[in-house]
């Protein structure tokens, strides 16, 4: 049975010492946050775009191309509309 690389050092991981975490493999010391190199296991590591991150380095999604549609624009530049029936008493 063939045996899957690590992902950080590119050594053969085998199944009992290695995680399986972002479509990757890797050794248990290999396992360790992106930013901080904090040591993780699979009750602490978050995800994102292939590799792992502690909780607290974890990116942030940023904003989408929506925001800035024509029609968005449009919508946030219309005149606004005065509110009937709440005048003065």
């Amino acid at each position: 049975m063939p045996s899957s690389k690590c992902y950080v050092c590119g050594k053969t991981a085998y199944p009992l010492e290695s995680y399986s975490a972002a479509d990757n493999v890797f050794h248990k010391l290999c396992f360790r946050c992106k930013e901080c190199n904090m040591t993780l296991n699979v009750g602490t590591f978050k995800a994102f775009e292939g590799s792992v991150y502690c909780s607290k380095c974890v990116p942030k999604p940023s904003a989408t191309a929506v925001a800035d549609d024509f029609k968005v624009k449009n919508a946030l530049n219309a005149p606004k509309r005065k509110a009937e029936g709440l005048g003065a008493v």
